[in-house]
């Protein structure tokens, strides 16, 4: 019997192409009430979702990663991702972390996850053990440039070596849509705040009127690669514009050390 040879590279890129396009099946259905991402477009929840893991999955890949056994879902909410993540990884162990502890608790009674309950102050947030995996969905893009900083911080300390965080962010695109009417939550003047300073430092960021703390972020590629060249021990892995549900951008950056 003659034996086939090894798949060719065009083969082999044509069979991750259409595994990474292919969605994950029997993802649970249930959609909490108190869930925040759910506006009543199901269909775009559920994409959103799906779109998260392909964002992972290729991180996973270009960092030359294992399969992750302990991952982190921060912020989880009520789950959006993390009901991917559940079928996507079955042997894994997910942690579930937000600030809304209704959202926590559904993602453990629903998906089985081990529920943590974040603080406000990133600084004291700690792991009983480090991850494989981090997915950080959604929470640079409402932070200012310290609560950036604080953010790799904790994930330098809550990494294996050799663990991936892969964390999405507002990038050109964004800038793009806000110089072009889209005033995500904010008043006129904070929206041209915000450009002005991304226009000159690479950086832009305003509070949301209900409170200080939590707004809207713009950060470019060059501002965040500068940031990060400190840090040895973190590893950019890929950076990806418009990677997560064709709007926000995805850095994935793995710990080496």
């Amino acid at each position: 019997m003659i034996e086939s040879g090894p798949a060719s590279p065009e083969t082999q890129f044509a069979n991750l192409r259409e595994s990474l396009a292919r969605p994950i099946p029997d993802v649970a259905e249930r959609i909490a009430d108190g869930d925040s991402m759910f506006i009543g477009n199901e269909r775009h929840y559920r994409k959103a979702g799906q779109s998260a893991w392909r964002c992972i999955a290729s991180a996973l890949v270009a960092a030359g990663a294992q399969s992750p056994r302990r991952v982190l879902d921060l912020p989880c909410g009520h789950g959006r991702v993390l009901r991917v993540l559940e079928k996507a990884l079955p042997h894994a162990s997910i942690t579930a972390c937000d600030l809304d502890r209704d959202g926590v608790d559904f993602c453990a009674s629903e998906f089985g996850a081990t529920p943590v309950y974040s603080n406000e102050d990133l600084t004291q947030l700690s792991f009983d053990e480090p991850f494989d995996l981090i997915w950080c969905g959604s929470l640079v893009t409402h932070l200012d440039q310290e609560g950036w900083l604080k953010t790799f911080q904790l994930f330098l300390r809550s990494l294996q070596p050799g663990g991936l965080a892969v964390i999405t962010f507002h990038g050109r695109w964004v800038a793009y849509r806000m110089k072009h009417g889209t005033d995500y939550g904010l008043e006129t003047a904070q929206v041209d705040k915000i450009l002005n300073d991304y226009e000159a430092t690479g950086f832009g960021y305003a509070d949301y009127d209900r409170g200080r703390g939590y707004g809207v972020s713009l950060a470019a590629p060059s501002w965040i690669l500068r940031e990060i060249a400190p840090w040895p021990e973190l590893r950019v892995v890929s950076l990806s514009e418009r990677q997560w549900d064709e709007h926000q951008d995805v850095l994935a950056v793995q710990r080496i050390s």
